[in-house]
């Protein structure tokens, strides 16, 4: 396999979930944050059911593994909290510091990884999160808009949560490969947001056309960008694939600069990219 080819897989998820959420951002202005949160899960159950039934090797006996549904399911009710916190920010606060802010979900979980699963991090790697934090405190430090107070709250809720899911991705995918792994958490994270939203009585049922499309579209990238990822880091050096993958917020940040206009104070951009470009230059080194 050429050089080129395993880079593919990166930019693959970097684009397909920097531009679902965008388009997420603007579904959850009609039909609010948790709402899109269960319709992207969901909808997002499709292309990894569809990759999973033509291939005829695809480890089905593997997801019924008492390891596997123990796993699958903590996975999928940290998740399920971390895309409720990530959509209402995306509702609530600015679409540039709720996105890398949450992004930071890959620090959480190399430090967990690092404490419970003694993966080791270079001096290098934790010179790196000090950086990290530092551009979360310039991000969290300035702006007193309530979109922005709101942004940063939702994003470092999301990155914390998210961040423990992920500890316990890598397993997952080991066991049951890329689709089934994205197959059974999409399915158990549509069951526990379906009864977030039934006991919170904002359960909907309908809505236009156009909001609909948003949705589809934001669901199918999304998965996507996990399948990409997740076949990335199987069949190639996670060095190459994650540093890219990683970068997703900035496409989400541009989109967002050129269509809704969005801007953050001066402190804010220099902690915004402080944080993108630590954790996409931390990808590459742990």
């Amino acid at each position: 396999m050429s050089q080129i080819d395993p880079a593919l897989w990166g930019f693959a998820s970097m684009f397909a979930w920097g531009v679902s959420d965008m388009l997420a951002r603007y579904a959850t202005l009609r039909i609010g944050g948790p709402s899109v949160a269960m319709a992207i899960q969901g909808l997002g159950i499709a292309p990894p059911l569809l990759m999973a039934l033509l291939l005829r090797d695809s480890p089905w006996s593997a997801i019924l593994n008492l390891d596997f549904v123990v796993l699958a399911i903590m996975c999928s009710m940290l998740l399920s909290v971390g895309y409720v916190a990530f959509y209402r920010g995306l509702e609530r606060g600015l679409v540039s510091i709720v996105s890398p802010l949450s992004a930071g979900y890959l620090v959480v979980a190399t430090i967990l990884t690092a404490i419970f699963f003694d993966e080791v991090v270079s001096t290098v790697g934790w010179m790196l999160i000090f950086v990290i934090l530092v551009g979360i405190a310039l991000t969290s430090s300035s702006g007193r808009s309530s979109a922005s107070i709101s942004g940063v709250w939702y994003g470092l809720t999301a990155m914390m949560v998210m961040g423990i899911a992920f500890a316990l991705w890598k397993p997952m995918v080991e066991d049951a490969g890329p689709f089934l792994s994205v197959l059974s958490v999409r399915l158990l994270s549509s069951v526990f947001l379906g009864i977030y939203l039934i006991v919170r009585r904002s359960v909907r049922l309908s809505f236009p056309r156009s909001t609909g499309i948003l949705l589809v579209s934001a669901a199918v990238l999304d998965s996507l960008g996990f399948i990409s990822f997740n076949l990335g880091i199987e069949l190639n050096p996670v060095s190459l694939i994650i540093p890219i993958a990683a970068a997703y917020p900035a496409v989400t940040m541009v989109m967002a600069w050129v269509l809704i206009k969005e801007r953050v104070a001066g402190a804010q951009m220099v902690g915004i990219v402080t944080v993108l470009g630590g954790v996409i230059v931390f990808s590459a080194v742990t």
